[in-house]
């Protein structure tokens, strides 16, 4: 029988902590949050990874600090979906590793990175999620490729790229531009998914929005 799990993206979230009404008053450290959260929740996203790579002691504290049923899913570091990412973002070591034309950039792209240091970044976040992994508490890599990420054969051997390059992961893929599942290309990039064994992450946000999102026609009136 399959199971359903409930979370929120990041037991952090500022909107989380202000509201006052989740949290009780003692838990106003990182561990004690987390330990609150997992007694309520058996998942979690980890949004922070997206903004800066995750390192393993500090994986291998969230999986000491949780029961042993407890899933994290991790956002992906925002070089490896083609988002802008501050050179700030970057471990030291790496900075000062850039080329010289690229010292002095506000933010970087994928494209601009000498491959040696891609296949490094690509190693660093690989090994910082090996605690969860061991521990059996890591569910998903979520790619979350941005609006300008359009349906293509070369979008989508990039993303037969990220799974080689997580090979021991299982990592899902999420949408923001909706021509991903317009009519035109819904069946395509369904079928790409299924064969690759690719989760679907769907957003189902307000009209207007440029976020991929399918919404099935509703049942008739009875």
């Amino acid at each position: 029988m399959s199971e359903i799990l409930v979370g929120t993206c990041s037991w952090t979230d500022p909107t989380l902590i202000e509201s006052g009404r989740f949290y009780p008053e003692w838990a106003r450290s990182a561990e004690a949050r987390l330990q609150y959260y997992a007694s309520q929740f058996r998942i979690v996203e980890v949004d922070s990874s997206y903004y800066a790579l995750p390192n393993e002691k500090t994986s291998g504290l969230w999986a000491q600090r949780t029961e042993d049923r407890f899933i994290f899913d991790i956002k992906a570091f925002r070089l490896f979906t083609q988002h802008p990412t501050p050179r700030e973002a970057f471990p030291r070591d790496v900075r000062q590793a850039l080329p010289a034309e690229l010292k002095d950039k506000t933010n970087l792209y994928l494209r601009d990175l000498p491959h040696e240091l891609t296949d490094e970044l690509w190693k660093r976040f690989e090994h910082a999620l090996l605690p969860l992994d061991s521990a059996g508490k890591l569910g998903v890599v979520l790619f979350q490729f941005p609006p300008w990420f359009y349906p293509g054969n070369e979008q989508r051997d990039y993303i037969l790229k990220c799974k080689e390059k997580l090979p021991q992961y299982r990592i899902a893929v999420e949408f923001r531009h909706n021509s991903w599942v317009n009519e035109k290309n819904i069946e395509r990039t369904l079928n790409f998914l299924r064969d690759n064994d690719l989760p679907y992450v769907c957003v189902d946000s307000h009209r207007g929005s440029n976020r991929a999102c399918h919404r099935w026609p509703k049942p008739p009136r009875t």
